[in-house]
């Protein structure tokens, strides 16, 4: 499987999932007040990064799908802001 069109790396791909995830986090990061943006914790998005890293080195795209997480863990980290007295 790893030789087949669909198991090769394309940057191009990859840099528009990036640029999509980004404009989601953008979006929502969008809505906080500069007080909320200074104490808002994304630390949790770490874990996911060093994934997309290590895929992004190895050229596998499956692997790559990590940046959902990264994503998720993001918008769940301003959610949580959120509800805990962070942005109205």
């Amino acid at each position: 499987m790893p030789d087949t069109p669909a198991a090769q790396w394309d940057a191009e791909w990859a840099h528009d999932l990036s640029k999509d995830a980004l404009a989601r986090l953008a979006k929502r990061y969008a809505e906080f007040s500069s007080a909320d943006k200074e104490v808002l914790e994304l630390s949790t998005q770490v874990v996911w990064a060093e994934r997309m890293h290590a895929a992004g080195l190895a050229n596998d795209p499956t692997a790559f799908r990590a940046l959902e997480g990264w994503v998720r863990v993001g918008l769940e980290a301003m959610e949580f802001g959120r509800v805990e007295g962070g942005a109205a």
